[in-house]
Formats: C-alpha cells, sequence, structure tokens
C-alpha cells in the first residue's frame, strides 16, 4: 500500500465496526502514520486485497519491533471486509504476514529467537480459528482496566519521598523521558530500546498526546525517574458511549519503585482526566507484569474490562 490508498483502507476498516465492535478507531491520517512511521517500509510491510474495480477488501502490516535485547519482536495487523470473509482471505494475508516476518528475522536477527504473532481479544472467535490455523498460539495475556471517574472521589496527591517532584510534561523533557523509558522497561517481556526517530514519530509525536495530561516525577538532580504518557482519543468516545483519558506509558526506574511514583502519576493522571470531563481512565498490562503493575492498579480502583491474548509463532535462532 501507499499513503493514497489510506482513504480506501479506512472505509474497507469502517465497514468491520459493526460486526467486530473493536476497541480501536482509526481515522485516515492514523491510517498514514503508520504508513509513515520510521520502522516501516511499505513497499514490503503492508498488503492488500483489492477487487477488479479498485476497491481494498482487505489490508494488513507486518512490522518489526526495534532491534536490540534478547530476543526479536514482529508484529501483525490486518482485516477483511465482512463482506468478504470465509473465501481465504485472511489466511493468505496471515501467510504472507508471517513469511514476512520470517524473512526479515533471517535477515536481521537470526541469532537471537523471535517471536511474531497478532492481539486476540478473547471475543473474537473468528480471528482464534484463523490464528490456530496458521499455527499461533497463545503467548502472553494483557488486560485492559478501566476506573470509573466520579467528583466524589477526591484524588488526592500522593505524597513522594524525600526529594522527588511531580512536574507536568514538558517537551524540554522528551529526550530525558526516552532515555528513563529505556531503563526502566528492560525487564519487560519483549522489550527493545526505543530510539530517538521511533519514539518522535510514535510516542511524543502522537497528535493524540495530551501534555496537560501528562506528568514525570525528578529527582534532586532533575532526572526523570518515572513517567506518564496520556492520550485522548477523541474519536473513539462517541463510540464507546462515554469520554476516556488512556495511559499510554507508565514506567518507573528500578531504584526508585516502591516509592509512591506510579501511584502519584497515575493519580495525577486520574485528576487531570476528571477535570477535563472524561469518565473514565483506561490503561493495558502485560498480565505477567513482573513490577506489580496489575496489583498498583486493581488498589488503585481500576477494573478488568477485557483480555487480549498475543497469538504468536517462534522463530528459533540459526546455530
Amino acid at each position: 500500500m501507499t499513503t493514497a490508498d489510506a482513504p480506501g483502507w479506512h472505509r474497507m476498516l469502517a465497514a468491520t465496526e459493526p460486526v467486530d465492535e473493536p476497541d480501536e478507531h482509526f481515522t485516515e491520517e492514523d491510517l498514514v502514520d503508520e504508513l509513515e512511521a520510521p520502522s516501516v517500509d511499505p513497499a514490503v510491510d503492508s498488503q492488500a486485497a483489492v477487487t477488479p474495480e479498485g476497491e481494498i477488501v482487505a489490508a494488513g502490516l507486518s512490522t518489526a519491533r526495534p532491534l536490540g535485547g534478547p530476543m526479536r519482536r514482529y508484529d501483525f495487523w490486518g482485516a477483511v471486509d465482512p463482506a468478504w470473509r470465509g473465501q481465504g482471505v485472511g489466511r493468505r494475508l496471515l501467510a504472507w504476514q508471517i513469511e514476512r516476518a520470517a524473512e526479515r528475522h533471517a535477515h536481521d536477527a537470526p541469532d537471537v529467537p523471535g517471536w511474531a504473532g497478532l492481539g486476540a481479544e478473547e471475543k473474537r472467535e473468528d480471528v482464534w480459528r484463523l490464528a490456530e490455523r496458521a499455527g499461533l498460539t497463545p503467548l502472553r495475556w494483557f488486560t485492559s482496566l478501566h476506573r470509573r471517574l466520579t467528583t466524589a472521589d477526591p484524588l488526592d496527591a500522593v505524597d513522594l519521598a524525600a526529594g522527588l517532584r511531580l512536574l507536568p510534561l514538558g517537551d524540554d523533557r522528551d529526550e530525558a523521558v526516552r532515555l528513563a523509558h529505556n531503563d526502566a522497561w528492560t525487564d519487560h517481556w519483549g522489550f527493545a530500546a526505543s530510539p530517538a526517530e521511533d519514539w518522535n514519530a510514535r510516542v511524543v509525536g502522537l497528535r493524540n498526546l495530551r501534555r496537560d495530561w501528562s506528568h514525570v516525577v525528578v529527582d534532586e538532580a532533575d532526572d526523570v525517574v518515572g513517567y506518564a504518557l496520556n492520550v485522548a482519543f477523541d474519536r473513539d468516545w462517541e463510540l464507546q458511549g462515554y469520554k476516556e483519558g488512556y495511559t499510554l506509558l507508565l514506567g518507573v526506574r528500578r531504584p526508585w519503585r516502591g516509592h509512591g511514583v506510579a501511584k502519584a502519576l497515575l493519580t495525577a493522571a486520574d485528576r487531570a482526566f476528571r477535570d477535563a470531563g472524561m469518565e473514565v481512565a483506561a490503561l493495558d498490562v502485560d498480565s505477567e507484569n513482573p513490577t506489580g503493575a496489575l496489583q498498583l492498579y486493581l488498589g488503585l480502583g481500576y477494573e478488568p474490562v477485557n483480555r487480549t491474548a498475543l497469538l504468536a509463532t517462534r522463530f528459533d535462532p540459526v546455530t
């Protein structure tokens, strides 16, 4: 695909929404962003199924996470127009995605293990069947959580350890937050450090990023020890039936865990959401997160609303 295909791609995705009821809804601009991401080469990382009349009836991406770390991860994202399902289009698209990931892994990182797969909500039985036919199996589970925001909840500021300060996210700290993120997430499954170009395009460069809802915690040396980056996917609100503030990324450097940093960041985010008229605070977490994040969120009043599995296949290192 090319960026000129974004309108047709978007029309196809719109046709899937009444059937699939997805949690995410993409604009044409979002799809252009996906094709123009630094880590994506549309000529080899995207495919579409097109009718003789030029109508896109299926489309997908096969992309790679940044290089580095003890493993390499590849992500699949795709959809098929409901009118064209059951005719082998999805199977062919997924087969290409797996082939593309295998090709890239053999070229870029043959000496480390690799995992390639797609996210599937529990309710999407059709996706589970498709993945199973292709040899993909559940590897990790991720939980979506919501916290209802009401004026009755005071959301009082959390006391931090001596020397720590909670500050709004300023654009002068983008690089410091990237470095803090790369440090804080090293013990998370499948993580590879984010290079500056990718971070600037896909994180702090997001049009949905709300800096006025986002915060950092700094120490006495003014170094970032924790951060919460929050976004507003306002296109989803009408379809969801409620206004939502979403925590895209939350991290605390290991020496500062257990000092109230994450709790302070989330409480500040939820207060900012509520003050802006949001009804729900939302986030997602790896169910096996090694930091105990899930228990923290539950303790703050977040409740599970959905689970998604990473259905994947493994590429063994070349020996």
